[in-house]
Parts: C-alpha cells; structure tokens; sequence
C-alpha cells in the first residue's frame, strides 16, 4: 500500500511537470532573430500561445472572415467581417455587447463587410465600413457622430471617375484626422480632418522603376506603352496611429524597395522609420524567404511588432530598427496561422485574428520577452545599471543575441567606459556604436600619454633637423651614372647566366622589387626598361604576385573593426587567394591570347611580369592601411578609402600602360584591346561557370540513378 501511495505520488509529479513545461514544448514555431550578417539565429520563445478563441466559444456563433482587431483600456474589438458586426469583449473574453447596427436619424443603420476598426481613449468607435462606402464613428454608447463619405464629392479633380471609395483599414491621432487605407488607391494614405473633410494624400512610398522599364517605355510603341504599367506607389495594406501621431503604415509589392514595407510616418508626410544600413526592418530576408505585412502596431517605447501574412509571422523591433525577436507559423495547429488578418496587443499580450481559422490566437509572453523589454524601459529612463542587469539576465538565456550586447555596451558608454562600451559593441557587431566609443576611448588614451608622445615628437624632429640633414652625397652626377651603369651591366651580366646559384637569385628578386619602385613613379619608361633592359625577372614577378595576396590576406583578417563587414566564419585563405591569382591568371593568359592575333608584341613571360609589377601601388599600401585602419573612426572612413582607391586606380592605370608598352600599342589601340581582354574574362568567366553547372547536374543526376538502383534493388 504504502509503494502505491509513493508510485501515485510520483506520477503526480510527473504529470504536474509535464503540463508546466507543455506550453513551450507544444509552440509550433522556432522564435529567432538576424545576427549582422541576415542569418537567421534561433533564441528562446518570447511567446507561446496559451489560447484560441472563437465564435462558438463565446455563445456567439461562428466568426465569418474577421479581418482586424483592435485593443484599448482592457477592451477588445473584433471586426467579424462576414458576419457585418463589431464583437466588444473584455481581456477575460466576456462579450459585453454585438454591434451589428446603429440609429441613423431615426432609421436602424447596418455595417456591410467592415474591414478595420479604431477606438479612442474616449470610447469613440471609427469603423471602415467598406461595402457602404464610408466610414462611421460612434460614441460610446452607440449614437452616431458622424458619417466620413467619398472624397470624390467634393475633390473629384483629385480622382479617376470610375473611383470608388472602400476604406479597409484607418487610424485616429490625438487630434482626430483619419488616416484611411482604401482599396484601390495608390497615391498614399487618405487623410480627414475632424469634421471629415479630405485635406489629401499623406506617405506615399517611393517608386522603384528599374533601368528596362524606362528604356521601354522610351522605345516602346504607343499602344505597348498603354499597356505597360505605371509607375506607381504600391497599394497601402494597413495603417496604425500611435498615441504621439505618429503613422505606421504597411505596404505590399509592387515597385517599391523592400525597405519601404513598413514606415512610420509623421505630420509632415515624412518616413522618420529608423533603419539599420544593411538590415532594415524588412520582416524575414529574401535569402530565406519574402514577407508580405499586413498588420502593425505600435508598442511601448517606439518598439512595434508587424504581422506577416504569408509565413504566418509576427516580427518586433526596437525604436532604432533592431529586430527583437520573430515567431510564428502558417499551419492548423494551436499557435499557427491559416491566413493572419490582423494584430494587436493587450498587456504585453499579442492577438492574432485569422480569417481562414475565424479565431483569435491569444500569445503570452515569456520570462525572456520581459527581460528584453524591462531592458529597453530601463534604458529609456536613464536607469542604466538596472538595464544592464536585464540584459545580463538575457545573455544567460540568449548568448546569441546581439542587441543584449548592444544594449550593455550603451549603458557602459553613458557611464563613460568607453573600453567596456567597446568591447561589448564589438560582440554585438555594432560598428557604429562601437566607432564613437572608440572615439571617446582614444581621445582619453591620447589625454592620457600626452607627455610621452609630444616628447616622441620632439626627440624625431631633433635628429631630423641636426643629424639626419647633415648627411650629403659625397658622389658627383658623374660618379653616380657609373655607379648606375655598373648595376646595369651587372644585372645583364646576371640575366644571361644559364645556371645561377642561390644567391645570385636573391640579389637578382632585391633588385627587381626596387626597380619595381621606379615603375610606379615612371610607368613608361620603366615597363621599357622590363621588356628591353631585363631589369625584371620572373622570379621577382612570381614574389610580387605572392606578396600581394599576402597582402589582401591580411587586409582581410586583420582590417580594423569598423572596416571590417566580412565574416570570420566563412574566412577560407584557399578560396581567397583563388579570387586573386584567377583573375591575374585570366587577365595575363587572355591578353596573351588576343594580342597574338593583334601583332602584340609581348610573350606571356613579358605579360605576366609586367601584370606583377602594376600591383606594387597596392602591394605597398595594403599593409600600412590595414594597420591605420584599427585606429581610425567611421567618420575618418573617408580617408581609408580614399587611399585605397588611389591605390587601386594607380594599379590599373600601371597595368593599362603596362599593356601598352609590351605590346608596343598605341593609345587607342591599347583601350581597344582592353575592353576585349575584358569581354573576355566575361565569356570564360561565363563558359567555367556553365561548365561547372552542368558538372554538378551530371553528377546529381547520376546519384538520382544509383539511389533509384538502390532503391529498387
């Protein structure tokens, strides 16, 4: 007796386990957020899904195609669509009233398809009713304020005459203006004044046309240019007006840039939508699927989250545009989405209408969501060490995510350590955070050691002006042109040697890398002195081409951080130095190739010797830049680059002249040949790669054949 006692005591336990850890186990969907670089990066779940209510769960009858909903005050209103009516509830799922109809004069008024729903803090109802026509306002007790009809009336002007109004979804400010999404209009979002006057268009999204579409419409005859489509902004698919004014407005499609899907819109009409370069709040990225928005709303500090119709998503992110966490899923189980219509949130609880399921998918947040956002609140009142405890706090349930770091360092920075605030940036990958720490950090070291570096200074100055200057040349111009003579005749001397020993091979590479700093600063006359005067070698070619991936090995390993976008997981030195000798190799054995048949001059010895030595400017400056780089500001950017275009520029020029005097080409000639060397670099480049496609197809497809064997076998 007494074991069975213990056996259902501990089946007891085993069952009260099993149902507190069944939510997260239960969640249909992975939670994740986008590291620097847009790879998707699993986290713990910020929501699970606690519960589904429907129509028949409310003694209502069914829901028929809700299509948004809309929570205010601990009141919740969902929009049932096909059922022509407002369903009120209250954050316990009470029905407090069904508002099917309202008195319009006298005479009992009816809703025909609603689409969107708002609620002031007053109680006032502004419901899209969209097959009507219109939009009504209601008080809250359901007398009728006021009826928003079509602008056509009274701007007709601004409309094509087979205009029709249907307003899907809207927003109300502070001050009253309606903010109108309607099917069908393109040019932006309808704004009424208080008294429902149309006063225009407010946030129409910028045009993305591409260079084909101008060209045809150029081109093109009159009746293909009718045909064509316009250029015109993308339909808006929902809008939501925070409790500032502000407009957060959702576009799908059409030829806008993938950066315009979501806006946050002020008074003025202007997008003020905080974007991180690189990774804009974009939903999921093209590399792992496109999202399509059609709810937003706006959350406490400038965060917002945004529902994804197409992958059954909700995204969130943070007022500068750093995405918190995603989640979500398109299938039938409790948590997942058939077709999402709408979004909002109660309490730090998320609601999700479906139109398909006709339910609403209640969202709970986890200890982990509330540590992100008692982070975020934190750091919006100045309470920074509280902040970053929160986020210490994530970081042990998150190591992964990158904003904790971000937010770490940002209190760090406020409390002016710079060091701390840097390193911490640089685990989250925010250069331009971690640029004006570093700028802060470096104008403290160099307060610091003042002292010794103006010493430093002073000391180089001193032996300059007394030691260095005092040394003269001795040697006359006469002596100095033997001297030169007797280095010529020695390196011929050299050249003509049919077996030299080691050493005469070192001097004879010494003497080429210096003669290769003439042909910098004299092109002409130096790539005449390699082709005639032997003063290069192809040894000293072979260890300038050497050098130089040397050289972009470590420009890309060890550029500064702020520089350096690349990631290290992905580093191969094989695949690396492949991307440089492939295109020397291309270059040097096309050039051979084409100028052959063009009376070229130049053999593929001289070709390849003279392509090594066009890279000096680059091999030089590669180096020192990488080493500058690391001390260099993001503001300072614009010298970094400076000097490594130059560098590059010069490299090019030398191999364009290079070219040149091999070949004995004239001017014109030598950019005629140019531009084929490089069409074909395109054919090879395209012929490998095809050749390489078709490989890899033959070799699938003879796998496809042995698993069918195996199979069957």
């Amino acid at each position: 007796m007494r074991n069975l006692k213990l056996f259902k005591t501990f089946l007891f336990v085993c069952i009260l386990m099993a149902v507190a850890f069944m939510p997260v186990s239960a969640v249909p969907y992975e939670t994740y957020t986008y590291d620097f670089w847009n790879n998707p990066v699993p986290s713990p779940h910020a929501y699970v899904p606690i519960r589904v209510v429907d129509g028949q769960e409310l003694g209502i009858g069914s829901f028929r195609t809700p299509q948004d909903i809309f929570a205010i005050d601990d009141q919740i209103y969902l929009v049932d669509s096909g059922n022509n009516r407002i369903v009120h509830m209250t954050r316990d799922w009470e029905v407090v009233r069904i508002i099917d109809s309202f008195d319009n004069e006298g005479n009992r008024d009816t809703f025909k398809n609603p689409r969107g729903i708002h609620v002031t803090p007053a109680g006032d109802l502004y419901v899209a009713d969209r097959d009507n026509s219109r939009i009504v306002i209601l008080d809250r007790d359901l007398n009728l304020k006021q009826i928003i009809t079509s602008p056509v009336e009274t701007h007709g002007q601004l409309f094509t005459s087979d205009f029709r109004f249907r307003p899907d979804k809207l927003g109300v400010d502070q001050y009253g203006s309606v903010y109108v999404v309607s099917a069908g209009v393109y040019d932006g979002i309808m704004e009424f004044d208080i008294h429902g006057d149309f006063q225009g268009f407010v946030g129409a999204p910028r045009v993305h046309p591409t260079l084909a579409d101008y060209i045809w419409r150029l081109i093109g005859t009159k009746a293909q240019k009718e045909r064509m489509k316009l250029f015109l902004p993308v339909e808006h698919s929902n809008v939501h007006v925070d409790r500032r004014g502000f407009i957060y407005a959702t576009a799908i499609g059409g030829e806008i840039g993938p950066e315009d899907k979501i806006r946050r819109i002020n008074t003025a009409g202007s997008d003020r939508l905080m974007r991180i370069p690189g990774s804009p709040p974009i939903g999921d990225f093209p590399d792992v699927t496109s999202s399509v928005f059609v709810d937003v709303v706006s959350r406490e500090y400038d965060s917002y989250s945004i529902l994804d119709r197409t992958n059954g998503r909700i995204f969130t992110y943070n007022a500068t545009g750093h995405l918190l966490y995603a989640f979500g899923a398109i299938g039938e189980v409790q948590g997942a989405f058939s077709n999402p219509a709408g979004l909002a949130e109660l309490d730090q609880h998320l609601l999700v209408v479906d139109a398909i399921k006709n339910s609403i998918t209640v969202f709970a947040p986890t200890e982990y969501q509330q540590l992100i956002h008692n982070a975020i609140a934190n750091y919006s009142i100045g309470n920074y060490d509280a902040a970053t405890e929160c986020w210490y706090q994530v970081l042990e349930l998150n190591s992964n995510f990158d904003l904790a770091y971000t937010g770490i360092g940002n209190a760090y920075f406020m409390q002016g350590n710079y060091a701390e605030a840097m390193r911490n940036f640089k685990l989250a990958n925010d250069r331009p955070n971690y640029s004006e720490a570093f700028r802060f950090y470096r104008k403290q070291v160099l307060e610091d050691y003042f002292g010794w570096l103006m010493a430093a200074v002073v000391i180089i100055v001193i032996y300059v002006l007394f030691f260095a200057t005092s040394r003269k040349s001795e040697q006359s111009v006469a002596e100095a042109k033997a001297q030169q003579a007797a280095t010529y005749d020695q390196v011929r001397t050299w050249e003509e040697m049919k077996r030299r020993p080691l050493g005469i091979q070192l001097k004879r590479i010494g003497y080429g890398l210096q003669f290769a700093l003439k042909v910098i600063v004299s092109p002409l006359q130096g790539f005449w002195d390699l082709k005639y005067e032997k003063r290069g070698n192809l040894p000293t070619a072979v260890v300038l081409i050497i050098m130089l991936v040397l050289s972009y090995l470590v420009m890309y390993q060890f550029s500064g951080f702020i520089f350096n976008t690349r990631n290290p997981r992905y580093l191969n030195l094989v695949s690396e130095s492949v991307s440089i000798l492939v295109p020397i190799l291309m270059w040097v054995t096309i050039n051979w190739s084409l100028t052959t048949l063009m009376n070229g001059k130049g053999s593929y010895k001289e070709i390849l010797i003279a392509t090594a030595y066009s890279f000096t400017p680059l091999i030089l400056v590669l180096i020192p830049m990488t080493i500058i780089s690391n001390y260099l500001t993001a503001d300072e950017g614009a010298f970094y680059y400076l000097i490594m275009s130059i560098a590059l520029v010069w490299s090019l020029m030398l191999l364009f002249f290079g070219t040149m005097v091999v070949h004995e080409y004239s001017l014109g000639a030598t950019i005629g040949v140019t531009i084929f060397i490089l069409v074909g670099m395109g054919i090879t480049m395209f012929i490998a790669l095809l050749f390489v496609d078709i490989v890899l197809q033959l070799f699938a497809f003879i796998g496809e054949v042995y698993r069918e064997f195996a199979f069957r076998l």
